[in-house]
């Protein structure tokens, strides 16, 4: 037996559509009873969203970078969330240095505070929108997102981030920063899916693709592969490319 853990945007869902070896590649893993997990920096709303959509097969998914593990039957098995006022502070800081509105997953709802400046047009579903004067009507925070103009400014708000707080960490990605609390990683996430296999079974070997930067320690820890296209700092780490998660997948059954 073995466990595929994939990310899946730009790794599963390249430019808003999954290839059809996807789909096959993903079938015969599971039907020679390999496990295939998914390890996304989205939560669980939406990669649940998406795996409806597109009918995508699963065993685990890893959500919110880390933060929460489900199962097959969509069972939360794991979670870990950030420290209440530790959250409260981040979400102060954000509103307080950044333009636009601060978003926040617990494990009901995707929550948006309102930003300073009136410009909370979003590309994404939320389920409610509050001012900042109400931020601690939320509680058992799993993850922090601050949309950002493009990549540079990604990068700098996930560093500025990283350099104030100790006890969470900044997932700078393409557009997006996703901040979680430190011990959160896919990483672990991944090891967490794995040690819960290896109480009842075998497993031969753990295999991991990425693209991003929340996907690099995933990709150290197990030597992963890199999407051909993903950025330079994530492909220096490995010499192992991709262009379909199922080129991995066919060389692996």
């Amino acid at each position: 037996m073995k466990l595929f853990a994939s990310d899946y945007d730009m790794t599963i869902y390249i430019h808003e559509k999954i290839d059809d070896s996807v789909f096959d590649a993903i079938k015969k893993w599971r039907e020679k009873e390999n496990i295939f997990a998914i390890a996304t920096g989205r939560n669980k709303f939406s990669i649940f969203e998406h795996i409806d959509r597109y009918g995508l097969e699963f065993d685990y998914v890893v959500a919110n970078n880390g933060a929460l593990v489900f199962n097959s039957k969509r069972e939360m098995i794991f979670e870990d969330t950030i420290n209440d006022d530790i959250a409260y502070n981040v979400i102060n800081f954000l509103y307080e240095n950044f333009s636009g509105t601060v978003e926040v997953a617990n494990d009901n709802y995707i929550i948006s505070i309102k930003s300073k400046d009136g410009n909370d047009i979003l590309p994404f579903r939320v389920d409610k929108k509050i001012s900042i004067n109400d931020i601690k009507t939320i509680n058992h925070i799993i993850q922090i997102n601050k949309m950002t103009p493009d990549a540079k400014a990604t990068e700098e708000v996930a560093n500025i981030i990283n350099e104030k707080f100790d006890d969470v960490i900044a997932y700078g990605n393409i557009r997006t920063v996703d901040i979680v609390k430190n011990t959160v990683n896919k990483a672990n996430g991944v090891s967490f899916v794995e040690n819960l296999i290896k109480k009842d079974n075998t497993l031969e070997k753990v295999i991991v693709a990425g693209d991003s930067n929340n996907d690099i320690d995933m990709i150290k820890k197990y030597d992963g592969f890199a999407q051909i296209n993903a950025r330079e700092n994530v492909k220096a780490i490995t010499n192992k490319y991709f262009n379909f998660i199922s080129d991995i997948i066919y060389k692996e059954l």
